[in-house]
């Protein structure tokens, strides 16, 4: 009986230790989504910003305080200057005289101006320093895990300064497992549409010869197995360099256009920005929010420009990524054909074998046999079905080359 018990009691406990590595399990596959991802980001994103706004208040109280001052000194040393001027306008002075006093009062005056301006933050008016706002700290944070640190709003006190560093030392991480997330998604969506868009025309002309030669219907182009496809398979497909080069003018061309709206600059000045900001650069000559008179604007508006200017931000980024590694494949891929056409690196059996699969015609159309589709063909004999054992390169003289397969197995 008590044995019995054990039994059951044991048999609790592993389904409640499954039931919760289950739910563990669960969980993670949701932070590692791409949606869990983003809200991570924002989340860590949010809370560092009203980290920043609350350990910088001390200090920006202080900067609204020498700021006040520096006005009131201001104002008071214009009220001197314009009474001396009058008293000395009364005295027995010669003109020179005069002008020499005149010049030394508007000269100490404009070295307090510079001063005030530089250390004081001084800028004629007496509205408290407000540098910590929540849309500054979000830019700050983002900007931030991002590397790319505008450089505008920083933190001054110490443990400003020693919490950015525990975030960036945490958030960068973040930023980056995100991005190449993303990068990842975008990357294989844009193969996926270039595939089956802007290849469909090559696949529909190849399925057509198909149907000259075997007399039979193929296969709608549409109906086949996205990665799988018998001719030009998305997962082999490179996106040319050129189409990379388009996309990424285009998506600079759309931010140049919204920064010209909304923060009033020029529309080379918008590109320039966003080229900067996408490449982590990060000059800090351009910010957004700062040019632009946000203050007069509705609450939503403000927010509807923050959270369009983020994700053009962490999305450009992404994109960028995703084009410079659609970019890389290109390129190593025409250094990989250039070494074997040189004779630098031998080709193999596969590479022989994906030469007859894509061999053409002299109507430029891939030659493939009655009952086979597209890159189905292997290398067979294409009378009798008989695999080739020896495949042997020639190049004969007055020819361009070509393939014998010779030693067909008996």
């Amino acid at each position: 009986m008590k044995h019995s018990k054990r039994k059951i009691r044991r048999g609790l406990k592993m389904d409640l230790f499954s039931n919760k590595q289950s739910c563990c399990k669960a969980i993670l596959r949701l932070l590692l989504s791409h949606v869990g991802l983003f809200l991570i980001v924002c989340l860590y994103a949010v809370l560092g910003a009203y980290l920043f706004i609350y350990t910088e208040a001390q200090q920006q109280q202080l900067a609204t305080l020498n700021k006040q001052g520096a006005y009131r000194v201001m104002n008071s040393s214009k009220k001197y200057i314009v009474l001396d001027m009058f008293y000395q306008s009364r005295q027995n002075l010669t003109a020179d005289k005069f002008k020499q006093l005149a010049w030394n009062n508007i000269y100490n005056f404009h070295n307090y101006i510079v001063k005030a301006a530089t250390e004081l933050r001084y800028d004629g008016t007496n509205n408290p320093v407000n540098d910590w706002s929540f849309y500054n700290s979000l830019i700050f944070t983002i900007t931030t895990m991002a590397t790319i640190g505008y450089g505008y709003v920083y933190p001054k006190s110490f443990n400003g300064q020693v919490y950015c560093i525990i975030y960036a030392c945490l958030g960068v991480p973040i930023m980056l497992v995100f991005l190449a997330n993303i990068g990842d998604f975008l990357a294989n969506a844009f193969r996926y549409v270039y595939s089956r868009g802007c290849c469909v025309v090559c696949r529909i002309i190849r399925k057509k010869s198909e149907v000259k030669k075997s007399g039979q219907k193929p296969k709608s182009v549409f109906k086949e197995v996205v990665g799988n496809e018998p001719y030009m398979p998305t997962q082999e497909v490179q996106v040319p360099i050129t189409v990379n080069v388009c996309v990424l003018a285009l998506y600079l061309a759309v931010g140049g256009v919204i920064f010209v709206l909304w923060e009033g600059w020029q529309f080379s000045e918008a590109i320039y920005f966003s080229f900067i900001t996408l490449s982590t650069i990060g000059f800090g000559d351009y910010v957004p929010g700062v040019s632009a008179d946000y203050a007069s604007t509705s609450i939503v508006l403000t927010i509807f420009r923050l959270a369009t200017t983020l994700i053009y931000i962490v999305v450009g980024m992404a994109l960028l990524s995703m084009c410079i590694n659609l970019i890389q494949e290109q390129i190593v891929a025409k250094f990989r054909w250039l070494a074997k056409e040189i004779g630098m690196k031998e080709e193999t059996d596969e590479d022989i074998r994906i030469k007859h699969k894509y061999r053409k015609t002299l109507h430029e159309v891939v030659t493939t046999p009655a009952g086979k589709d597209g890159n189905e063909c292997q290398l067979h004999n294409l009378e009798d079905s008989k695999p080739i054992k020896n495949i042997r390169k020639t190049n004969p003289k007055g020819s361009g080359g070509g393939l014998v397969f010779t030693d067909l197995t008996q």
